[in-house]
């Protein structure tokens, strides 16, 4: 007869993605009205896709007239993240929109002089592509392989893409979007940085 040991699963060195739902948001409706009237533009890093995004100017998109009180429950959600990671109070720095289309994407990329970054999807059609996350371990595998994927060992994780859900998550993690088979998927995204 075989022996059965007891167990415990220690997971080390976690990453920490936190969803938060917006869709009760009593501004909701004056945010899409702002994201309806923005024109966005062509960026290198989007394919068929355009952003607010632009390395001339400082990106606050949040900052637009009517929309401090998103930009706070955006805060306050960083705040719950860093409450639960343990890390000091964070302030949203910088924030643009993105429009990804049919046949649209993002290529991979993460975003450096940040802490902690955000995508919220104010639109979303259902079956929009979801945000995609590379594992930063597997460069560091030399002989291990999978005989099944599990959350162990996955090189790549989804962030499902659900209009009015908010997705945040380490700057330093590299992310990406493959192409999109919806017409409409827009993103506010947000990088963080400690609070003076």
């Amino acid at each position: 007869m075989k022996q059965v040991f007891t167990k415990s699963i220690e997971k080390i060195f976690p990453t920490t993605v936190m969803r938060f739902d917006l869709n009760s948001h009593s501004h909701y409706s004056r945010m899409l009205d702002v994201v309806n009237k923005t024109k966005t533009e062509w960026h290198a890093i989007m394919k068929d896709s355009e952003s607010t995004y632009n390395e001339a100017t400082s990106n606050r998109w949040l900052d637009k007239l009517g929309l401090e009180p998103i930009k706070e429950s955006l805060e306050d959600c960083v705040q719950e993240y860093c409450l639960t990671y343990g890390l000091p109070e964070l302030v949203i720095t910088n924030s643009w929109m993105n429009r990804v289309g049919i046949n649209g994407a993002v290529r991979p990329h993460r975003h450096e002089v940040s802490v902690l970054s955000g995508a919220f999807y104010p639109i979303a059609d259902p079956g929009s592509a979801p945000l995609v996350f590379k594992n930063p371990l597997q460069v560091y595998k030399m002989y291990e392989y999978a005989a099944q994927e599990t959350m162990y060992n996955a090189a790549m994780m989804e962030a499902p893409c659900e209009q009015g859900s908010l997705v945040l998550f380490p700057s330093w993690i590299e992310h990406f979007t493959n192409e999109n088979t919806t017409e409409n998927r827009v993103t506010i995204s947000f990088n963080t940085s400690y609070k003076k």
